[in-house]
């Protein structure tokens, strides 16, 4: 009884031992990853940033429908993105447009971003 008593405190204090040893591998790596992740969004931020001064359209678009420009612009189906992006906000297309055109010095090729069921063509 002893010695499987012996073997069991053995292979108790090995798993321990290991993961203690996991415990520390991992570490560097989660750590990596939450670093990855801050670096990501501080990116994300910056493009976004920059794309706004560059289009005041879309930082219009995507503020009135509470969107990220990057999601809109990385959308595989931007028309299908902006019409959900409509049903989920509620707002009025003609709210949009005034917006965006308010923001744009009516560039209206912005508005070609819209479905055209949303542009009231």
């Amino acid at each position: 009884m002893d010695e499987v008593s012996e073997q069991g405190e053995s292979a108790a204090e090995v798993v321990q031992d290991k993961m203690s040893e996991y415990r520390i591998l991992v570490a560097p790596v989660e750590q990596a990853i939450k670093e990855l992740q801050h670096a990501r969004g501080m990116l994300r931020a910056r493009a976004e940033s920059e794309i706004h001064a560059i289009a005041p359209a879309l930082a219009a678009l995507s503020e009135a429908l509470n969107v990220s420009t990057l999601d809109l612009l990385l959308a595989s189906d931007r028309q299908a993105f902006l019409r959900d992006a409509f049903a989920v906000s509620g707002v009025s297309p003609d709210a949009v447009r005034e917006k965006v055109l308010a923001a744009s010095s009516g560039s209206a090729e912005m508005l070609g971003l819209l479905p055209a069921e949303e542009r009231g063509s």
